[in-house]
């Protein structure tokens, strides 16, 4: 197995678990539950699956797939966001005390990554 293709993988896992991270957010504000530490562990797991995914992206460009992107820079500053989200939105949400806000951001948060993981795949892919 390639590792393009894993890429890819990662790729389509990071959109699915963005997806049932937003979902699970929305079904805890509709019960009117704060986020639970089993919701903010499955957001780690999230970051850590981004990580990865950017990681096996600059040992791709490293070895010169790179330049088959068509938008390469594009395709890259899409990796960076998709790092950056999910931390920054933890610091600054993390501020918020009414949790049933706090709850509805991070699910719009979650939907906002899932935006940008297809991006970069359709960037990617011309």
């Amino acid at each position: 197995m390639s590792l393009s293709i894993i890429h890819a993988g990662l790729a389509q896992s990071a959109t699915l678990f963005a997806i049932a991270l937003g979902i699970w957010a929305i079904f805890l504000r509709i019960r009117s539950r704060p986020l639970d530490g089993n919701w903010y562990g499955g957001l780690a797991v999230g970051e850590i699956l981004m990580v990865a995914q950017f990681a096996l992206g600059w040992i791709l460009y490293g070895q010169g797939l790179g330049d088959d992107l068509p938008r390469a820079f594009v395709h890259i500053l899409y990796g960076a966001v998709a790092i950056i989200t999910l931390p920054a939105a933890y610091v600054y949400l993390s501020k918020l005390e009414d949790e049933n806000t706090k709850t509805l951001l991070f699910a719009i948060v979650c939907f906002f990554l899932m935006e940008v993981v297809i991006r970069a795949r359709d960037v990617a892919l011309g």
